[in-house]
């Protein structure tokens, strides 16, 4: 199963690219992930997965892509079951454009079928993607209650 998302921001490359990659400054800015770890290809990092920060569960992944500049990619779990969450940045009209898709194969796929799986994913990456865009164009943080606020829109 494959989701896609996309998002063009009004920004050159490089800084959408340094914001994906510095994961200290994620709390910042995503609303749904922290990462600990260093950003590189091979690096295990700690994904810190949950809507609410205090009740995020912890998912050991792997960057399984690292372009500087074009792509950022992780991994998690097994051969029987894994995704792999990827950003793909580039040139745009009016800066740049983000494709943020997962990949989801394995045994997890026969749990995840359906259309309230694929829309509430399509909403989280959409909260994300315009967390990302807010962000890199206004240096802006958001409150945790901004955080916290349920949204629909896509």
């Amino acid at each position: 199963m494959i989701i896609q998302t996309e998002i063009e921001i009004a920004a050159p490359p490089m800084k959408v690219w340094r914001t994906l990659c510095d994961f200290e400054s994620y709390r910042k800015w995503n609303p749904c992930r922290d990462v600990v770890g260093v950003a590189g290809l091979g690096e295990k990092v700690t994904l810190m997965i949950g809507l609410n920060p205090k009740k995020r569960r912890k998912i050991a992944a792997v960057i399984s892509t690292f372009e500087p500049g074009r792509s950022l990619s992780f991994r998690t779990g097994r051969f029987f079951s894994s995704d792999t969450e990827s950003f793909v940045i580039e040139p745009g009209r009016r800066g740049s454009v983000v494709r943020h898709s997962a990949e989801i194969t394995g045994l997890s796929v026969l749990f995840m079928r359906g259309k309230w799986f694929e829309s509430n994913l399509l909403s989280v990456y959409g909260r994300v993607n315009k967390a990302l865009q807010k962000y890199v164009t206004a240096g802006s943080q958001l409150t945790m209650s901004a955080r916290n606020r349920r949204r629909t829109s896509r």
